[in-house]
């Protein structure tokens, strides 16, 4: 008895220095505005048996002493020495509130974006006031500096705790590894590649941001494909990719206004999927259940993209809002340089910034068609932005026939990205010419939308990732719309889509959520 009390102890030890290893490691890699150990705080919090607690507090307390201890002179010894004791006991606070409520926080995943920015709020103001009220680092814009907190602390516990709930509910429901495996392994190269991109030092910063926001697509594919699973590994992969974006920083208080916008986008963004992932979870577990028939299946599915769409026009309205901003610190500029003589400078300020605009126009498209709000899916294709931004610099030639204008809102939404899979997969053979034969139909208590897309090709086929995710979200939306996707040969694709008239209806009151863009 006395000896497993003491291997327990031991234990428990062992517990706090591989905690206190772990903290230390994560806060070299860490910035206020991407904390990563507020996620194995969390984590420990949230997932650990009560009975290790106090070995967590202790870890807790030796990792966060070591990293204040030498700032004793300069901040004081009561902040230095007595902090690091207090923080975990307080921050502890708001885990055992949602553990009393939750229960298994695991088997609550719809609560979990609710759990983590609670929790990163109230470990903020934790931070905040134990600074203040200790003589710690005190900021000169507190609420910023409070949001820049919660931020970090937000994506530190989503960069680990999602993968964690994954994991431990990898037995429960209806669950296909091999798939989500597969789907998971092609949006994560997906990441890797815009991650890449993202370091490279030609980029101008707004092109830099808008790449770092494309960054949350593969995760919002992953979640229509596999629910709230999906979307936690999404999540975490697009979380990851964004923080080792940062650049390095060897100062306090660094921070990086580029990478910020995103991760505040990614926040909004990973509590929209989070939800959304698991109302598709829910559907499909009860559909399973209660033997809902294949059409009500494909309702659902159509609703999930709709509602992928919708979170897609909010992004790209946040990044035109952003632009806009951007175009008038730029203007303000201007006319400062001017005031100073300097007018040479603010031409070529002025010429950066037409053409920077001019650059956002043509590529905003590949986030959210716009156009095809207020003039229908054949104008949306027929736009300059759209061929140059699918094509390549290829030539494309549009046969089309019908008024795609009666269709679904999200019908046509849905026949707009097959498209743009379409010439993503056909791309593969460097094309220099593109035929776009589609046409709007109407059959008896159907209607819908056909089309051909045929290249010219240039060079022998190159495959890639991006390729494979093309064909499977093709397929995908095809299916959702009782449509069908035929590859005649390998320099053509042909898919149709179609919906009852009677269902186009109600798609169209749906429409509403998709308000006009008014310039």
């Amino acid at each position: 008895m006395e000896n497993a009390k003491w291997r327990g102890i031991a234990k428990g030890l062992g517990f706090s220095l591989l905690y206190c290893v772990a903290y230390r490691a994560a806060w070299f890699n860490s910035l206020d505005q991407w904390f990563l150990p507020a996620g194995i705080r969390v984590a420990g919090m949230l997932f650990l048996p009560f009975r290790y607690w106090p070995y967590l507090f202790l870890g807790d307390a030796a990792a966060v002493l070591s990293i204040r201890a030498p700032k004793a002179e300069q901040y004081g010894e009561l902040w230095a020495y007595l902090s690091p004791f207090l923080l975990a006991p307080m921050i502890s606070l708001a885990p055992l509130l949602f553990r009393t409520q939750l229960k298994k926080i695991h088997e609550n995943v719809a609560w979990l974006p609710v759990v983590a920015l609670s929790i990163a709020a109230w470990a903020s103001f934790c931070k905040l006031a134990l600074n203040h009220m200790l003589s710690g680092p005190s900021a000169s814009d507190v609420p910023d500096k409070f949001f820049q907190y919660v931020t970090g602390d937000c994506l530190g516990i989503l960069i680990l705790v999602p993968s964690i709930m994954v994991w431990l509910r990898r037995k429960s429901d209806a669950f296909l590894p091999r798939k989500f495996i597969l789907d998971t392994l092609i949006a994560v190269s997906m990441i890797f590649v815009m991650y890449l991109a993202v370091l490279s030092p030609e980029l101008n910063s707004s092109l830099r941001q808008i790449i770092l926001v494309m960054m949350i697509l593969p995760a919002a594919g992953l979640t229509v494909l596999h629910g709230w699973r999906g979307a936690a590994i999404g999540i975490t992969a697009t979380n990851a990719a964004i923080g080792l974006a940062l650049p390095e920083f060897n100062t306090a208080d660094a921070h990086d206004q580029n990478s910020y916008v995103a991760q505040q986008v990614l926040v909004v963004a990973a509590s929209i999927l989070m939800m959304l992932g698991s109302m598709i979870s829910k559907l499909f577990d009860n559909a399973r259940k209660v033997g809902i028939s294949e059409l009500h299946a494909l309702e659902l599915a159509q609703s999930s993209f709709l509602s992928t769409e919708r979170n897609l026009r909010e992004k790209f309205l946040y990044m035109a809002q952003m632009q806009l901003g951007f175009d008038d610190y730029r203007k303000k500029l201007v006319v400062r340089l001017k005031a100073h003589g300097h007018h040479e400078a603010a031409m070529d300020l002025n010429t950066e910034g037409v053409e920077q605009m001019e650059w956002f126009d043509r590529h905003a498209i590949a986030l959210y068609p716009i156009q095809i709000e207020k003039d229908g899916l054949f104008a949306a294709l027929h736009a300059d932005a759209f061929t140059r931004f699918w094509a390549g610099g290829a030539e494309v030639m549009y046969l089309v026939k019908g008024h795609p204008k009666g269709l679904s809102l999200g019908l046509q939404l849905a026949a707009y990205r097959c498209t743009c899979n379409a010439f993503a997969l056909l791309s593969e053979y460097t094309p220099d010419y593109y035929e776009v034969r589609a046409r709007a139909w109407q059959y008896g208590g159907r209607r819908g939308v056909s089309f051909r897309v045929t290249i010219k090709p240039t060079a022998p086929p190159e495959s890639s990732s991006a390729g494979t995710l093309a064909a499977l979200e093709l397929e995908g939306r095809v299916k959702a719309y009782g449509g069908a996707v035929r590859r005649r040969h390998e320099h053509q694709i042909i898919f149709l889509l179609s919906e009852n008239i009677g269902d186009a209806t109600h798609h169209l009151h749906s429409a509403k959520h998709f308000p006009l863009l008014h310039h």
